[in-house]
C-alpha cells in the first residue's frame, strides 16, 4: 500500500500522513500564525503522566504548547491540543483527562478538522474550587502567546491579520449548521456569515475605541448579540445596497457568541485580500450546489480565464451571469496587482484601484441571494459593488432604471462568464423572442454576451463540450463561433464542476467581429486540483509511488507558460485555424493526441483511404420483447469483452427479426474486426469475428473492420493487437469527447495513429495473433459438437 507523505509543520520534514495528521498540522499552523506562539515552544506527541507514580509519562498528548523555553525545558505545558480524524467526534473526555493528568496546563483544544455539519472546534479552561477539586469547563477561546486574559486580547491595537481565514470560515459554516436554529439552509447560514464579517469590517474601518466593538462582551450571549446588533445597523446604514432594512441576525444569542469568539481576535481589514477571497469561497461553493443552473465557478478556473483574458487598467469587464462575481473579482485583483507593481504611492496606487473596481466591473445576476452576497463579498475586498445589478440578463427590455443607465447600450471590452445550463434552466417564454438560439439558455447567453461586446473586444465562455463537436450543434458553431476570431480553446477535465454538477465543459475565447488569425492557442488541463468527490487530489510520484503533498492541479503551470509565451508543451499547442475551422472541432483534447512518433506512422482514416481496410457500423437493434425469444445472437456493447464476442443467449431474437435487420451489404466474416465506437466508457474495446459469430446482429454502436488484401503487412491479426494497445489506448483518451451526457467518438477514430514502421515486427504479431486465433477457433469448433450450434 503507498504511504502518502505530509510535511511536518514543526521540522518542515515529510511524515507519514494518518487521518489525523491534516488537523494536527491545522493546529500547529493556526497556534503559530494565529495564536503567535513560537514554533520552538510547540512539542508533538507530548507524554503526559496519568498518576503522579508514572515516570514514563506514558500517554501522549497530540500537541503541548508552553509559555517560555524555561517551561518546556522542565516540562510545564501551558495548552494541550488532541486533534481527531474528520467528523470523528471522540477525545473531548480523554483531552479532559490529559488536563487533569498534568498540573501546570490551564487550556486545552479539541479539533476534529472542518465539517459540513456540526461542532468541530471546543475550548476548555481548567480551574480549581475553593477545596481544591478540579473543574473543567468549556469556554470561547484560549489565551494568545503572552496573554492569560482573553479580553486584552481584543483590545483594537492587538487584532491580528490572518492567512487561516478559510479554516475558520468552513469551522463556522459546520458549527451554525448544527446549532443555530431557525437557520440551517447553507444561503442562510451563508447569509448570516455575510451580515457578521460586514458587522466587523465596520467596527474595524469606522469605530474608534480601545477596545473593538465586535466581541464577546461579558460572557453574556445578550450583551454580545445586541452589540452585534448594533454594529450591523451601523453598518447597513453605511453599505445601504448591499443589505435591505428587513437583514438581521436570525441566530440565537449562544450561536452569535461562539462565532463572534472566533472572529474577534482577527482584523480582516489587515488580512490578505487574497485569503478573505480564498474564505468567502470556501462558505460560497456550499450555498451554490447546482441548483437551477447555478454552480459556481472553481478559483483556479477564474485565473485561467483571466489571465488569458489579460484585463489592463482601462478595460471594462462584464459578466451577464455573475453569480457571486468570480469574474469580476478576479478581474479586479488581477489589475490591482499590475498596479501594485507600479512605482505610484501606496496612497495614489490605493486610489486606482477603488476607481478600477468602482468604475470598469460589471455584473447580472437574477438570483438575489446570489447578488447579495457578491455585494457583500465585494464590499469586504474593498469595493467594486455599484456594478452589480439584480435583473434577469436575458430580458433588457424590463431591466430597471439604474441597470439601464449603467448597462443598456453600453459595449464592453472583456466579457467573462459561466451561463447557467441544463435540461431544466429555460429561457422565459416572454423572452424567446430576443434570441436566435431561445431553446437552449446558454447559448441565449451567448447572444447576449456577444450583444453587450465590443468589435474587437474579448468574450471568454464556459459551455458544454458537446456544443464545441457535435454534428447537430453545427449552425451554432457557424454562426456564434465561426463568425468570429477564435483565439483560445480549453479543454476542461470532467471532473472541475464534480460532485455538484455533472457536466463536462470545456472554455472558448473569441475576439468579436474580428478576422480570424491563422493560429488559435489550444490548452488541455487533465488535472484539475480535486476528483469527482471534491476531495483535494495529489501528484503521485512516478519513481517512488508516493503521493505527494503537491495538489494535481495543472493549472499554475499553465498560467506561467502563457505568461512566459510558451507554445508548445504538454499543456499547450498552437493550432493552425484553418485545420480547425475545416475539422470544425473546437475541443482541444483530440489536438494533443498521443501520435506514434515515427515516419511511417499512419492513421486508420489513411488505411481506409489506401483501400487497406474499409468498414460499416452495425445492423441496429430489434424490438425489445423478441430478445430471447430466438437463436440469432444478439451483440450489443457489453458483448465486446477479451478480444471476442461472448454470446448472451437471453438475448437471442428470431429468424423474423434476424431477416428484417440483416443486409447483404453488412454480411459478416470471419476475422473482421469489431470496434466499440459508442457507449459509456467500453468506447475502444475491440474484439475479432470467429464463425460462430457470424449470423448475429451487432448494435448500430458496434463499428466493424475489414482488413483487404494490402501490401502493407497488415491483417486481421496483427491490426487486433495494435488496435488493443496502449499506445492505442492513450490516444482514445484524447478522442472520445462527450455528447450530450454520454461519450462519445463519434468519426474521430480515423484520427486513430498505427506503427507500421516495422515489417519484421507486423509479421511477427500477425503469426503469434493467428496461432491463437486457430486455437479459439476449435475451441469454439469443439463446444459447438457438445452443446449444438452456436448460431
Amino acid at each position: 500500500m503507498i504511504k502518502q507523505k505530509i510535511v511536518d509543520y514543526l521540522t518542515n520534514k515529510e511524515i507519514d500522513l494518518t487521518p489525523e495528521e491534516p488537523n494536527r498540522q491545522e493546529m500547529l499552523r493556526r497556534f503559530h500564525e494565529d495564536y503567535g506562539y513560537p514554533i520552538e515552544l510547540m512539542e508533538t506527541e507530548f507524554g503526559v503522566k496519568k498518576s503522579p507514580s508514572d515516570v514514563r509519562r506514558s500517554v501522549p498528548a497530540d500537541i503541548a504548547i508552553f509559555d517560555s523555553a524555561e517551561d518546556k525545558k522542565n516540562k510545564k505545558p501551558k495548552i494541550f491540543v488532541e486533534t481527531k480524524k474528520p467528523n470523528y467526534s471522540a477525545g473531548k473526555d480523554q483531552l479532559m483527562d490529559y488536563m487533569a493528568f498534568e498540573q501546570h496546563v490551564s487550556y486545552g483544544v479539541w479539533y476534529n478538522g472542518d465539517q459540513d455539519d456540526g461542532q468541530s472546534i471546543a475550548f476548555f479552561r481548567k480551574r480549581f474550587s475553593n477545596n481544591g477539586d478540579i473543574i473543567i469547563e468549556e469556554v470561547l477561546d484560549v489565551p494568545l502567546f503572552g496573554f492569560q486574559n482573553i479580553d486584552e486580547q481584543i483590545k483594537r491595537d492587538q487584532l491580528q491579520s490572518t492567512n487561516n481565514l478559510k479554516t475558520v470560515f468552513k469551522t463556522l459554516r459546520g458549527f451554525m449548521a448544527a446549532n443555530a436554529k431557525g437557520t440551517t439552509r447553507d444561503s442562510e447560514i451563508l447569509e448570516q456569515i455575510a451580515m457578521l464579517i460586514i458587522a466587523k469590517l465596520y467596527d474595524e474601518k469606522y469605530l474608534v475605541s480601545e477596545y473593538a466593538k465586535f466581541r464577546v462582551v461579558n460572557d453574556d450571549p445578550q450583551k454580545t448579540a445586541n452589540a452585534v446588533n448594533e454594529l450591523l445597523h451601523e453598518a447597513r446604514q453605511r453599505w445601504d445596497d448591499v443589505f435591505d432594512e428587513h437583514d438581521s441576525i436570525k441566530i440565537d444569542n449562544r450561536t452569535l457568541m461562539k462565532v463572534v469568539s472566533q472572529l474577534q481576535r482577527y482584523s480582516l481589514s489587515s488580512s490578505p485580500r487574497s485569503v478573505i477571497s480564498e474564505a468567502f469561497e470556501s462558505i460560497i461553493s456550499y450555498a451554490t450546489k447546482g441548483s437551477q443552473g447555478q454552480f459556481f465557478t472553481p478559483q483556479n478556473v477564474v485565473d485561467l480565464m483571466v489571465s488569458i483574458a489579460n484585463p489592463q487598467k482601462n478595460a471594462s469587464v462584464f459578466d451577464p451571469a455573475s453569480g457571486t462575481s468570480g469574474f469580476l473579482i478576479g478581474s479586479m485583483f488581477h489589475v490591482w496587482n499590475k498596479l501594485s507593481d507600479t512605482k505610484l504611492a501606496p496612497g495614489a496606487i490605493n486610489d486606482l484601484q477603488q476607481q478600477y473596481a468602482g468604475n470598469n466591473l460589471f455584473g447580472i445576476e437574477k438570483d438575489a441571494f446570489l447578488s447579495k452576497i457578491a455585494k457583500a463579498y465585494m464590499a469586504v475586498l474593498g469595493d467594486g459593488r455599484a456594478g452589480l445589478f439584480v435583473e434577469d440578463s436575458l430580458d433588457e427590455p424590463h431591466w430597471g432604471k439604474n441597470t439601464s443607465a449603467k448597462i443598456q447600450n453600453k459595449q464592453f471590452d472583456i466579457v467573462l462568464t459561466n451561463p447557467p445550463f441544463g435540461k431544466d434552466v429555460k429561457v422565459a417564454a416572454d423572452t424567446k423572442k430576443y434570441f436566435e438560439f431561445a431553446d437552449s439558455i446558454e447559448l441565449a447567453f451567448i447572444e447576449k454576451s456577444l450583444e453587450h461586446l465590443k468589435d474587437g473586444g474579448l468574450l471568454g465562455v464556459i459551455l458544454p463540450e458537446t456544443i464545441f463537436h457535435a454534428p447537430t450543434k453545427k449552425e451554432i458553431r457557424k454562426k456564434l463561433f465561426f463568425k468570429h476570431n477564435i483565439t483560445h480553446i480549453v479543454d476542461l477535465p470532467h471532473d472541475t464542476f464534480r460532485p455538484y454538477n455533472n457536466a463536462k465543459t470545456d472554455i472558448i475565447f473569441l475576439r468579436k467581429n474580428q478576422k480570424q488569425q491563422s493560429s488559435i492557442t489550444a490548452i488541455k488541463v487533465s488535472e484539475i486540483g480535486h476528483d469527482h468527490l471534491g476531495k483535494e487530489k495529489y501528484t503521485l510520484d512516478q519513481d517512488s509511488f508516493q503521493f505527494t503533498t503537491t495538489i494535481a492541479d495543472d493549472i499554475p503551470n499553465i498560467i506561467n507558460e502563457l505568461s512566459t509565451g510558451i507554445t508548445d508543451s504538454k499543456y499547450i499547442k498552437l493550432l493552425d485555424s484553418a485545420e480547425v475551422i475545416d475539422r470544425d472541432l473546437l475541443v482541444a483534447r483530440p489536438y494533443f493526441i498521443s501520435e506514434i512518433q515515427t515516419k511511417n506512422s499512419i492513421t486508420i482514416g489513411d488505411l481506409i483511404n489506401k483501400k487497406v481496410l474499409t468498414y460499416f457500423d452495425g445492423h441496429g437493434s430489434p424490438k425489445g420483447y423478441l430478445k430471447g425469444l430466438g437463436e440469432y445472437p444478439y451483440v450489443r456493447v457489453k458483448d465486446i469483452v477479451n478480444l471476442e464476442v461472448a454470446h448472451n443467449r437471453l438475448d437471442d431474437i428470431p429468424k423474423s427479426e434476424y431477416d428484417r435487420l440483416f443486409s447483404t451489404n453488412k454480411a459478416l466474416k470471419e476475422k473482421d474486426i469489431v470496434f466499440v465506437r459508442r457507449g459509456s466508457y467500453r468506447i475502444g474495446d475491440v474484439g475479432i469475428l470467429y464463425p460462430k459469430d457470424l449470423n448475429s446482429i451487432l448494435t448500430r454502436e458496434i463499428l466493424v473492420l475489414r482488413v483487404l488484401e494490402n501490401d502493407l503487412n497488415i491483417t486481421p491479426f496483427n491490426m487486433l493487437g495494435i488496435l488493443n494497445s496502449s499506445d492505442v489506448r492513450r490516444q482514445l483518451n484524447d478522442l472520445v469527447l462527450m455528447d450530450t451526457t454520454l461519450p462519445n467518438i463519434g468519426d474521430r477514430w480515423k484520427n486513430i495513429h498505427i506503427d507500421i514502421s516495422n515489417p519484421s515486427s507486423l509479421k511477427e504479431l500477425d503469426s503469434e495473433m493467428e496461432k491463437m486465433y486457430k486455437s479459439r477457433t476449435n475451441f469454439w469448433k469443439s463446444y459447438s459438437e457438445l452443446f449444438g450450434d452456436l448460431g
